[in-house]
């Protein structure tokens, strides 16, 4: 993978020198990486690199970490899916924040149950609740992400993403590159309920913007360069011949983008 997918086009100055010199071993810079975490929630940027050395930089000065800084990492982290980064920024945590809980112990056809409580740390908890959306979003279960995020009964997960600004367009664009990269066609009923919208408009305007290669048909969303649409568009989610599926797409993606990392 390309350096540049780990390098964001605007990264401030003072945020590089910190990332390539000794200073990103330095506490002191705790303030200043903190404050861009900030910056990247409330501006859309994103910064992995900047963001996991924050995480490092705790691991060895805990008293320094924040909790709301953490939550914020962990937030952004998830509006980059399919790639890995909430993974990579999970296993800088403190073993104590993660409860043991690990997508793995499910199978890859079960959403597992939402966390419960089961002890008085606030951090560990809401912890819990992010790995918990990232783990429905890995099983692609799109509607139930959805669902738990707006749910009334426990508010808190929409709280722990509020402040990243543009959060659920980020991962209506995390699911539309998985279906551009691995489909050919896919009914607007199931768009409505993975993209999470309400109406048929905001599919079409979603599909303009986000997906130009891609035509609304009919009942069905399909590829403008498919020789005959109609008949492409016969079966909801076609995956396109030669062409990996999403679940393997995500995974091939993890793979390559978490062996970057350990040799950055």
């Amino acid at each position: 993978m390309p350096s540049s997918a780990l390098t964001p086009s605007s990264r401030p100055p003072e945020i590089e020198e910190i990332l390539t010199t000794l200073s990103r071993y330095n506490p002191e810079t705790t303030t200043v990486l903190q404050e861009y975490v900030a910056t990247q929630c409330a501006t859309g940027s994103y910064d992995l690199m900047a963001n996991l050395a924050l995480l490092k930089l705790y691991q060895f000065n805990p008293e320094l970490m924040r909790d709301e800084t953490v939550l914020n990492v962990l937030a952004k982290s998830l509006t980059v899916f399919p790639q890995p980064d909430f993974t990579l920024a999970l296993h800088l945590l403190p073993p104590s924040l993660l409860h043991q809980y690990s997508t793995a112990s499910a199978p890859s056809s079960t959403i597992p149950l939402p966390p419960k409580a089961d002890t008085d740390d606030q951090l560990s908890n809401s912890v819990h609740r992010l790995t918990y959306l990232n783990s429905l979003l890995e099983l692609e279960a799109f509607p139930a992400f959805w669902r738990i995020l707006s749910s009334d009964v426990d508010e808190e997960y929409a709280d722990l993403v509020a402040d990243v600004t543009g959060f659920e367009d980020a991962i209506r664009k995390g699911i539309s590159k998985g279906l551009i990269l691995s489909m050919r066609s896919f009914k607007i009923e199931t768009a409505l309920s993975w993209w999470n919208f309400t109406n048929r408009e905001a599919v079409e305007q979603w599909v303009e913007k986000e997906m130009p290669e891609w035509v609304i048909d009919g009942d069905n969303i399909v590829r403008k360069d498919d020789g005959d649409a109609t008949a492409a568009a016969t079966s909801t989610l076609q995956p396109v011949p030669g062409k990996i599926k999403f679940e393997q797409f995500s995974r091939v993606i993890r793979r390559v983008y978490e062996n970057e990392l350990l040799h950055h």
